[in-house]
């Protein structure tokens, strides 16, 4: 009977939430989508097609509602809806640094931020801080001498994520690996794309891994301390 009851309530609370986040689709109007929540249709004009050498789409991530900025870098934003809004949650970047040449891959989530015509600069704004920041390591021991390098990006709790790049050609295609290191060893995550994930409202605290587990359809698997923890266990390199 108890398991039952917690059956009911965890469908309750699933349904609940369709109800109440409502459905994000394509407008009528190109470049247009359209948010239908208790009948009621709120459209948002000049947010898919092309704009400024970008072509912005609608997708999904993890089955939700999601939008693609995508030319000579990537950009991703995590949508959900509140009070008849539709709202930005995550903002993603995956960019080449023009400064080192290495990849700069993160997010920021919980930001609930307001859609509109100009979303697409929410996460170049960022990517532009972190390159110059966290991305912003030198590349010379991998691009002048050939030396597999970790390059410490920051830490999850008690574990350190790095990106290590082990060949020239790895700076040249900007395809690091990410690599974590806990107390009881390394883990090597290999060509999997992993972003650095922070929290609006602790902007100085990484938070989470996420990595890149399929592109069609798109999917992120949120990777915790704990998770990293129950992983970097091997010996280390």
């Amino acid at each position: 009977m108890l398991k039952i009851y917690i059956y009911m309530l965890l469908f309750l609370a699933v349904t609940y939430s369709k109800i109440a986040t409502g459905t994000i689709t394509h407008g009528e109007k190109p470049g247009s989508i359209e948010l239908t929540d208790n009948d009621r249709k709120t459209i948002y004009e000049n947010i898919t097609g092309d704009k400024d050498g970008f072509y912005r789409s609608l997708i999904s991530i993890n089955d939700s509602p999601a939008l693609l900025v995508l030319g000579r870098d990537s950009y991703y934003y995590t949508l959900t809806s509140q009070e008849g809004q539709v709202l930005i949650d995550c903002a993603y970047f995956d960019v080449r640094n023009i400064y080192n040449g290495a990849r700069a891959s993160a997010g920021i989530c919980g930001l609930n931020v307001q859609l509109s015509e100009g979303y697409d600069e929410i996460a170049q704004n960022y990517s532009n801080v972190w390159r110059s920041s966290i991305f912003s390591f030198g590349t010379g021991p991998v691009f002048e001498k050939g030396l597999a390098t970790h390059f410490l990006l920051g830490s999850i709790g008690s574990v350190d994520i790095y990106d290590r790049y082990p060949s020239v050609e790895s700076i040249e295609n900007a395809s690091p690996q990410k690599y974590i290191k806990s107390h009881a060893g390394c883990f090597d995550l290999g060509s999997a794309v992993g972003f650095l994930v922070f929290l609006n409202k602790d902007k100085s605290r990484l938070q989470y891994l996420d990595i890149l587990r399929s592109v069609e359809p798109m999917r992120f698997q949120r990777m915790r301390e704990r998770d990293l923890k129950r992983l970097a266990v091997n010996k280390c390199v």
